[in-house]
């Protein structure tokens, strides 16, 4: 019987180097985020399309009077608001990160920044999720946080988000199955 395709992109050779080095078997699945190069820059477009847009209100609203003022004012309003949310989203790209995933038959390997981690399974506490909590999604599942045990860094989480497709997360189903095979807590 042949073993089933590992799920997602093939990890490069520093992750498999860390997963061979710790003994942990064979890749099961991986994941990864949106470089923050690429979220960044989408958000910076953003923040320059809004500068731009005030300069042209800047420009035009002097000359504008009666109903066209007041749309003027509307518009500025929206776009002081997208210039904020492009804000937060630039902090928020460089912050979380380049990261990856990486489920294997003997453990956990994450990359963030260009720093890999090697987890065995006897490393990994328990899996948790973390629900939203407040505003209208209250109680949705926004994510899961993997938490390890290691005497260095003793319950270190790790946010794995959810990526449904075809009505599951693939990533998660692979990393839960194998928690579960190792008697690991997923609550």
């Amino acid at each position: 019987m042949t073993e089933p395709e590992p799920y997602g992109e093939e990890p490069p050779a520093e992750i498999t180097g860390a997963a061979l080095a710790r003994g942990l078997g064979r890749r099961l699945a991986s994941r990864y985020l949106l470089s923050p190069a690429i979220s960044g820059g989408l958000s910076l477009l953003l923040l320059a399309g809004c500068i731009l847009a005030f300069v042209l209100l800047g420009v035009l609203g002097p000359k504008a009077s009666g109903l066209l003022e007041d749309v003027l004012g509307w518009v500025a309003n929206l776009l002081c608001f997208a210039t904020v949310v492009a804000i937060v989203l630039v902090i928020r790209s460089f912050v979380r990160g380049a990261q990856s995933y990486h489920v294997y038959t003997g453990g956990f390997v994450h990359r963030k920044n260009g720093r890999v981690t090697a987890y065995a399974w006897n490393e990994i506490a328990e899996l948790k999720p973390f629900l939203q909590k407040a505003g209208e999604d209250r109680g949705k599942l926004v994510h899961y946080r993997l938490v390890t045990r290691l005497v260095t860094r003793p319950g270190r989480t790790i946010a794995l988000p959810v990526e449904i497709t075809d009505g599951r997360d693939p990533l998660l189903d692979h990393l839960m199955g194998m928690l579960d095979q190792h008697g690991i807590p997923v609550s």
